[in-house]
């Protein structure tokens, strides 16, 4: 497997520079009228150097000491000593295929689908509870093809969906993308595809399996339905939105059930003067039971509002500086947790269930450690440990083919910070090519403080 990893990548990128890379438009295979069917992709590459928490080491650590296995005692499990102590060199090749299917004014198809080789120091805590915290897709169209301790190679179906447009109905059903909201950083409205303002590739979302109705009213008016069946009954999502303009002003009106969480909120944006501003607001009353560590029993998750303000500008400086301020107030905010188990402590949950393979006295009585679900999260898909954050933006234009862009986001209760540079060179229309950094600042139990500074190359080339 080891071989294989260290070749894939090589192959995959010869072939693609020298084989596909000379257009970044689709290839028409076949058409007759209005029918066709066209064939396009992209090869991408990630390299990232961080730091990050062995979890074998962290499991070795935990094992030898009884704080990790009680919640009362959790917040001192030795295991945490481990965290950030693992060097983390990671490879994420991606070839992705896309074709997309027109059969007539009404009815169109497109499959996106992935082949990833992920290489590198793979087996890390984070990713495992992060696999604990996901929500499994309906459909199930992704497998592991090859896994060893160093790689990793699946395939994953990225978009799949039937679509049909008329004069007043529009509806897609598959695996797609639902962008709500109209936050630039958080899009706490956004209870299906949110993307945190942090991700290296912003432009790719998991998607959501689901089936996707638009009515159109008159002008820029409609009503959307949306239903994702999710894995299981209880995490179904459904929702209706009303979106139309007022007075120059976009609004959008949002009411649903997300994960068992009833939802309503609205979100406008509009002109002030020469700037672009916008704003979000959420109010969710989750009905699912949670129980964190520092709390001694169960209970119901309490009602939250979550608030997005933003406004940007193009100064006409040189080339033009764009500027983009943005403040969140997460009222679902997890906190900051407390000793060594720090920012880790959300991902974890108390239960009165005695741990598999666990052999003790009778009397011996939890409650015990286990891990979260999303169940803590209220439906929301935006999770932060600190109620009260910010981010400044910027971005400009050194050359035509060189673009700088400057991302600063703030924790203004713990004190701390991730700054987050970057610079984009796109040489050919079919090739762009990306480096950067994120810088964290802040004591270890923060909101950024308790990331790991890492480096990063991104390199996609469309054929």
């Amino acid at each position: 497997m080891k071989a294989t990893a260290a070749i894939a990548p090589c192959v995959a990128w010869l072939c693609c520079i020298f084989g596909f890379a000379d257009a970044s438009h689709a290839r028409e295979l076949w058409r007759r009228g209005e029918a066709s069917i066209e064939l396009s992709g992209s090869l991408y590459e990630q390299v990232v150097l961080t730091r990050g928490t062995d979890v074998d080491d962290f499991l070795d650590a935990s094992m030898t000491d009884p704080n990790c296995l009680f919640a009362a005692t959790f917040s001192d499990c030795r295991g945490f000593d481990e965290v950030g102590e693992w060097f983390v060199p990671i490879s994420l090749t991606r070839m992705r295929t896309k074709l997309e299917v027109v059969v007539n004014e009404h009815w169109s198809a497109v499959v996106e689908y992935d082949h990833e080789l992920l290489v590198g120091r793979i087996k890390g805590l984070g990713s495992g509870l992060g696999g604990d915290i996901g929500r499994d897709s309906f459909l199930g169209a992704e497998q592991d093809i090859a896994s060893g301790e160093y790689a990793n190679w699946r395939h994953v179906l990225y978009r799949g969906f039937v679509h049909f447009e008329s004069q007043h109905v529009e509806a897609t059903v598959g695996r797609q993308r639902i962008p709500w909201g109209v936050g630039r950083l958080w899009n706490p409205i956004d209870r299906f595809n949110a993307i945190p303002p942090l991700a290296l590739q912003s432009s790719q979302s998991a998607g959501v399996d689901s089936i996707d109705v638009r009515w159109l009213l008159s002008g820029f008016t409609f009503i959307e339905a949306v239903f994702a069946p999710g894995h299981v009954a209880d995490d179904r999502s459904y929702a209706l939105r009303l979106h139309g303009v007022a007075a120059d002003i976009d609004y959008s009106v949002v009411a649903g059930v997300f994960e068992e969480a009833w939802t309503v909120g609205f979100d406008l944006a509009g002109n002030l003067g020469d700037a672009a501003a916008r704003l979000e607001f959420v109010y969710t009353d989750p009905e699912r039971n949670v129980w964190p560590i520092e709390r001694s029993r169960p209970k119901e998750l309490g009602h939250f509002v979550q608030v997005v303000a933003s406004i940007d500008y193009l100064f006409d400086i040189g080339t033009g500086l764009y500027v983009l301020f943005e403040y969140l107030y997460n009222g679902n905010a997890l906190g900051f947790g407390k000793g060594r188990a720090g920012p880790l402590l959300p991902l974890f949950e108390a239960t009165d269930v005695v741990p598999a393979g666990l052999i003790g006295p009778p009397s011996l009585a939890g409650p015990f450690v286990t891990s979260t679900t999303p169940d803590a999260f209220g439906g929301s898909r935006v999770i932060t440990r600190s109620e009260h954050l910010s981010g400044l933006q910027l971005g400009y234009d050194v050359t035509p083919e060189i673009r700088f862009n400057w991302l600063t986001v703030m924790d203004w209760q713990g004190k701390s910070a991730n700054f987050f540079p970057s610079v984009t060179f796109t040489p050919r229309d079919w090739l762009e090519v990306s480096v950067g950094a994120q810088v964290p600042v802040g004591g270890r139990l923060s909101e950024y403080g308790s990331g790991e500074p890492l480096g990063f190359m991104l390199i996609e080339a469309f054929y």
